[in-house]
């Protein structure tokens, strides 16, 4: 008879698979709060939640009237506190005359404050609107225009370049005690001015400015004391100019200049 042989048998015990529960833990919370942070956002962004209920308007102004301007812009806040549209608010704002720049900033919880600037003019342009220093035309109501201010006239898309013109030509009268009345430049783009003591100096579209400091300097040393006799200073020649004198007033000038 045959005997079984003895012996043990292995077997391979597998190991139990853990859950990790504190990583479960964790993303149930972030998926949590993720939920809330959303329904938090949608419920705030319903118009009847947060409502905007007060707009403060920040600014030193001579033209701008408060109340216009916060009826202008109140169609455009109609809205909660975070859905509301800035940028809506800023745009028609600055449709209104003599606004330059508007800023927005939420006041929690429900105000809206406006941080305005105001447009300064320099010039009055062809006689019916307005120019900044930046070169930006803005309209004028009627009986606005201010009479004291210079004029500027170009043709339509000069306006940046010609007050830069302007302000360059200003700080160069300055120490002679001129200012300009009117500057013009012409469809050629020849340039012509009239200062406050009613010189006009033209000076044509080549080399205007070689021959604007060429007027500077012949002025100054020539003719400032003739000034009550000059009705105009013609500098459109390559080495000399032309003086037209008032009728009647021609001075003795003793000789050539």
């Amino acid at each position: 008879m045959a005997t079984a042989k003895r012996g043990a048998t292995r077997r391979v015990v597998k190991p139990k698979k853990t859950i990790a529960w504190h990583n479960v833990g964790r993303q149930m919370i972030l998926l949590l709060t993720f939920v809330v942070i959303v329904a938090a956002v949608i419920y705030s962004r319903q118009s009847n939640i947060l409502p905007i209920t007060h707009v403060s308007v920040e600014g030193e102004f001579q033209h701008i009237d408060k109340a216009t301007l916060v009826a202008a812009v109140k169609p455009h806040t109609m809205g909660s506190f975070l859905s509301i549209n800035v940028d809506r608010i800023s745009d028609a704002a600055e449709a209104l005359p003599w606004v330059r720049q508007v800023q927005v900033r939420r006041v929690w919880p429900d105000g809206l404050h406006l941080m305005v600037e105001e447009q300064v003019p320099v010039a009055q342009w062809q006689e019916s609107r307005f120019i900044n220093s930046t070169g930006d035309i803005f309209p004028a109501s009627k009986g606005e225009v201010k009479q004291t201010l210079p004029v500027l006239m170009g043709p339509e898309g000069s306006e940046k370049v010609m007050m830069q013109r302007f302000l360059s030509m200003t700080r160069a009268l300055t120490p002679m005690s001129l200012s300009i009345k009117q500057l013009i430049m012409d469809k050629r783009r020849a340039w012509r001015l009239v200062l406050n003591n009613d010189i006009k100096v033209a000076l044509g579209r080549a080399d205007s400015e070689q021959r604007f400091a060429r007027f500077l300097s012949v002025y100054q040393h020539k003719f400032q004391a003739y000034h009550p006799h000059i009705a105009v200073m013609d500098m459109r020649y390559p080495n000399g100019l032309s003086v037209v004198w008032k009728t009647g007033q021609k001075p003795d000038l003793n000789g050539t200049v």
